[in-house]
């Protein structure tokens, strides 16, 4: 078995390993804005821990990138490592992934410079001081595979969290910043020779725990919406493993003419299920937020399926199921939600399973 892609899996997967879930809590408070500090790391000690910086490009022309940057310690697996995955989408009609991981002793958080960096001699970074700027740049190969990014973030919407931004799931705490919410993003990708300057929107968000096992959730969905700075809309929820009520964690993080605001998710129910590459996985779901308004939300076209187990043998690949008590696999996508009394939208979806 490739230990450096199995254990680039668990960069995916969440926190406890107990079934039975105890208590499912949204932060208290309204909407609150983030700090300078709270870019950084925000674990880092103990002896498990998982961390994401995930950023979601939509550009012109139907190209994505979608770039996450991590931290991780797996215990007794092996030492504490910090990785970036990539996926580019649409970049003359094909789809590119690639993950990389490093020793975490090669990570660089330079506060003066705004710079996080997996290792100081390798272009992988995402620099700048929030809501002012920002830039993500990578730059790295694999399979003979060029990837050269070089993206340029502006006009960033001021960085949010739900109350101190901690939400609950048994035991354990999960933290979500909402580094940005909305801004928009230029540059140039370039992968297998193919290069394509870039104009669009990202969003990103930044996820942590203490744990490191499958065990705590069942699924997770986020859903984007741009229209323009002034009016977009953010959907991202969790749900918890063995939750029978469908009690969820998460946030409902809206933009509408210049008003934003936040409410917490409290539940979500599959209305319907249908086939993606292979996968049972809900079509559509209805969210009811905690001020007891409901929202549906559709995909409407799949694009992406993601697993690192999918880059191991057969062999290897069961060995790390029934390590792990099973496979985190990620998908993407086109979707829209609707609300009564408001028009539907159309957006972009990231799901991910535990199957």
């Amino acid at each position: 078995m490739k230990i450096q892609v199995f254990s680039s899996l668990l960069l995916f997967l969440f926190l406890v390993n107990e079934r039975g879930i105890s208590q499912v809590a949204n932060p208290n408070g309204s909407l609150n804005s983030l700090s300078n500090n709270d870019i950084w790391a925000q674990t880092l000690t103990g002896s498990h821990f998982n961390e994401f910086w995930t950023y979601h490009f939509y550009f012109e022309n139907d190209l994505k990138v979608h770039i996450t940057f991590s931290v991780a310690n797996f215990g007794s697996l092996k030492s504490p490592v910090s990785g970036v995955q990539i996926s580019v989408d649409k970049l003359d009609g094909e789809l590119y992934q690639l993950s990389r991981e490093y020793s975490i002793e090669h990570l660089v958080q330079d506060k003066e410079k705004h710079l996080f960096q997996n290792r100081i001699d390798r272009e992988l970074f995402f620099q700048g001081k929030l809501p002012k700027e920002q830039r993500v740049r990578i730059n790295t190969s694999k399979d003979g595979i060029e990837y050269d990014i070089d993206l340029n973030i502006s006009n960033i919407a001021e960085g949010v969290k739900m109350g101190n931004g901690k939400y609950q799931i048994g035991n354990e705490e999960v933290g979500i910043f909402t580094h940005i919410p909305y801004a928009e993003a230029n540059g140039y990708v370039k992968v297998n020779g193919k290069r394509k300057n870039v104009k669009g929107t990202v969003y990103m968000d930044h996820t942590f725990q203490n744990q490191t096992t499958t065990r705590l959730v069942d699924s997770g969905y986020r859903f984007i919406h741009h229209q323009d700075e002034n009016n977009w809309e953010i959907l991202f929820m969790m749900l918890p493993e063995d939750s029978a009520d469908r009690k969820t964690i998460g946030y409902h993080l809206t933009n509408r003419n210049g008003e934003i605001k936040i409410q917490g998710v409290n539940r979500i129910r599959e209305i319907s299920k249908r086939n993606l590459f292979g996968e049972n996985v809900a079509r559509t779901l209805e969210i009811e937020l905690e001020n007891s308004t409901t929202i549906r939300m559709n995909r409407r076209v799949d694009t992406e399926k993601f697993s690192v187990l999918g880059e191991l043998g057969r062999i290897a690949r069961r060995a790390a199921r029934t390590f792990l008590g099973g496979e985190v696999i990620h998908f993407r996508g086109e979707g829209t939600i609707f609300e009564t009394g408001e028009r539907s939208k159309r957006g972009y979806y990231n799901y991910f399973i535990v199957s």
